[in-house]
């Protein structure tokens, strides 16, 4: 049995891939979800036609994302209640299924600490999609890189997206199996979920920015020259500028809404509508890991607004990381253009890769069933309502 343990958005991206092709498997995973953006993921699995999740460990703070720091306590605490109480029936299923059983998790998240010591506790091996990444500073990006240290310790399967991963993987010398899965899923991603037409772009040309990092909100005179600088940017060319809920909360209560009188404030967009925009921009403004990886393979200009990355993709090529320095930020703005580079081209399919690798070791049958096995309980139904 393969159990996969998701909470935000940026995870459910790049693993929904693989819970596709599990689907298409006749082999379903168990889905446990935390509930980290319990707003934003049930209207992303209908986008991506991906089943609700078997279990809901948590939901938010009150039924909402979770926001700040302060949410964390009483989150953390609610979903580790909740698995203890569905973890004899979590075992009872593992024990009724004919094959090796695994836990997935994915990325840097609190979900991803959380998951792994779940499957610790379950006694079955985590396997650790996105594994390996690096930025070489324990506190930066936080809390980040500590949960991916955290994670490659408790973790016996490193799914790492590139030999540099993989090698960072060896040189900590983490116990378990290292694979080398040729690319980072959101390869998968794009090709699966990213298509829908435009429905904020503006007709002439346009850049968009998205910022929703503490490391920025956090500090008032940091967040305040780089609204300036957008605003600045804005002059030349229409601004998109993504209304994250936690951006609006920081701007709003440092009082520079002002600062974004002239650009083109929109609501947070779903992954398609996102990835849309994106195609049809001139460039983009992040402090989003995940945006860095995806500006990369479409060969995007892309500022990624942060002080160190774990990522390598596009950097040196259209990836240009500020270290929170507004020159930089603003010669990114002036030579732009020139950073411009043809979308990339993937030979196979990372989550493919994954999936050979699963079989290879047991977790999956070696080919795909038509059905059920008579008589067999459907557990997902049954785990769903635990």
């Amino acid at each position: 049995m393969i159990v996969v343990v998701y909470g935000t958005t940026g995870e459910l991206i790049k693993i929904g891939p693989l819970l596709r092709a599990l689907e298409q498997r006749g082999e379903p995973a168990l889905t446990l979800c935390t509930g980290q953006q319990v707003e934003q993921i049930p209207p992303m699995l209908a986008s991506f036609g991906l089943s609700e999740p078997s279990i809901w460990l948590g939901r938010g703070r009150r039924d909402r994302d979770l926001r700040v720091l302060g949410d964390l306590p009483a989150w953390g605490t609610h979903v580790a209640r909740r698995f203890a109480r569905v973890r004899p029936s979590l075992r009872r299923a593992m024990a009724t299924d004919a094959r090796r059983s695994l836990l997935v998790v994915h990325g840097d998240t609190m979900t991803t600490v959380l998951g792994a010591l779940m499957g610790r506790s379950l006694r079955v091996p985590v396997a650790h999609v996105e594994a390996g990444l690096r930025s070489g500073n324990w506190l930066n990006p936080f809390p980040e890189e500590l949960n991916r240290h955290a994670t490659s310790r408790l973790a016996e399967i490193h799914l790492a997206p590139n030999a540099w991963a993989a090698d960072n993987l060896r040189r900590a010398r983490v116990r378990g199996r290292i694979v080398d899965i040729g690319g980072n899923t959101v390869i998968d991603a794009l090709r699966d979920f990213g298509h829908a037409a435009p429905t904020v772009a503006p007709s002439e040309p346009y850049g968009i920015a998205s910022l929703h990092r503490q490391e920025l909100l956090g500090q008032p005179r940091l967040l305040r020259t780089t609204l300036e600088l957008l605003a600045e940017a804005a002059r030349d060319r229409p601004l998109l500028f993504v209304d994250h809920p936690i951006t609006v909360a920081a701007i709003s209560g440092a009082g520079l809404d002002h600062l974004l009188e002239g650009v083109q404030r929109i609501p947070r967009q779903p992954y398609r509508d996102f990835i849309s925009l994106l195609r049809g921009s001139e460039f983009l403004i992040t402090d989003s890991g995940g945006s860095q990886e995806e500006c990369a393979a479409l060969g995007l200009p892309c500022l990624i607004h942060r002080r160190a990355t774990e990522r390598l993709e596009g950097l040196g090529e259209c990836v240009v990381l500020s270290n929170m320095d507004v020159d930089v930020a603003r010669g990114f703005l002036r030579d732009f253009a020139s950073l411009r580079r043809p979308p990339l081209e993937h030979a196979g399919s990372p989550t493919a890769r994954i999936i050979e690798f699963f079989v290879d070791a047991g977790f999956l049958a070696l080919r795909r069933p038509r059905s059920h096995a008579p008589g067999k309980p459907n557990v997902r139904a049954s785990m769903r309502h635990s």
